[in-house]
């Protein structure tokens, strides 16, 4: 058990960003491709590079799509480089021409998502699973405001339902240790009053046995996320709120 929490630590702190708690018109649609027929097209794409002989991150913090008359670029928020060429959305199977389509990305419905967030991440099911599902939230098990929020929606569990993720980010060890006893613990209904009110009367004695839970995968959520404060709370739809949003209900039915 030490091995893995120390492991997972490891992965967690390789990250180079660390989350903090802080508070119409008509148009045609076109028919869009399946996922595979766009994966492969995307495939026969790149294919005309012939074999990866090397790959280097570029020295760029932030990229601007561009739409100008002649035609559309990517450059870089200095100004130092220009990327011309096709953009190709691989998530959203579409190719990206003009600043519309860009916007029509900064969503990702989580029903798109090629995970499924209860059986590939470390989670937990709060409120009413017998309701739609309203979104995810992303949330370290020892960090105050991740505690209030989880305690906010059990304190009204039959009109809310969300896969909460173990995203020990805050704090470092004991956070891997909690979250691997919340996630083990056999009655789930008392892990979910433990996670919101920093008890441990679901703890077992010892997690010996008990599987990863897939905690390791948390240090790619961050990245495919751009996870930057804790809890992260995702809609449905891909509304994103980083933070806890300060009235839920608006926030859920806002547009």
């Amino acid at each position: 058990m030490k091995l893995l929490t120390l492991s997972i630590i490891a992965a967690l702190l390789s990250n180079s960003v660390f989350a903090e708690e802080k508070v119409n018109k008509d148009e045609v649609k076109l028919p869009i491709p399946s996922r595979t027929e766009f994966a492969e097209q995307t495939k026969r794409d790149l294919g005309k590079y012939g074999a990866v002989n090397a790959i280097q991150e570029l020295p760029v913090s932030r990229l601007y799509f561009v739409e100008a008359q002649s035609g559309s670029y990517i450059i870089s928020s200095d100004g130092r480089f220009a990327i011309e060429g096709t953009i190709k959305d691989v998530w959203h199977r579409k190719t990206l021409k003009t600043v519309d389509d860009v916007r029509d990305t900064l969503r990702m419905p989580l029903s798109e998502m090629k995970f499924d967030f209860q059986k590939d991440l470390a989670s937990l099911v709060l409120g009413n699973p017998d309701i739609p599902r309203q979104g995810v939230i992303f949330g370290d098990p020892t960090a105050k405001h991740t505690q209030e929020f989880v305690a906010k929606i059990n304190a009204n569990k039959e009109k809310y339902h969300f896969v909460f993720v173990m995203m020990p980010l805050i704090g470092g060890e004991d956070a891997v240790k909690r979250s691997m006893s919340i996630l083990c613990a056999p009655d789930r209904d008392l892990a979910i009053e433990d996670l919101a009110n920093n008890t441990s009367k679901s703890f077992l004695d010892t997690n010996e046995g008990c599987p990863d839970q897939n905690l390791m995968f948390t240090v790619y959520m961050q990245e495919i996320f751009k996870i930057t404060n804790l809890p992260h709370v995702v809609r449905k739809d891909g509304l994103v709120s980083k933070g806890a949003p300060i009235e839920l209900d608006k926030w859920l039915e806002s547009l």
